[in-house]
């Protein structure tokens, strides 16, 4: 069950599109801006219930599909 409601989940979604924009736009190595957006999305994905922390180093998944 995600930890927001969707109507503001789907806002926050919005603003990880722009915050993207914004690090790709920045004067920032390739590297760098790909583990700003990468843990931007994590933490996006986190309150979709959509990610567990460490799941992919410990092989936890959630139960319906999701990380």
């Amino acid at each position: 069950m995600p930890k927001l409601p969707t109507e503001l989940l789907t806002q926050i979604g919005a603003a990880l599109e722009r915050y993207e924009l914004e690090v790709r736009a920045a004067p920032l190595t390739q590297t760098t801006k790909d583990t700003y957006v990468l843990h931007a999305a994590h933490f996006v994905r986190w309150l979709a219930d959509d990610f567990v922390p460490g799941s992919q180093l410990t092989g936890t998944r959630r139960a319906g599909g999701g990380l």
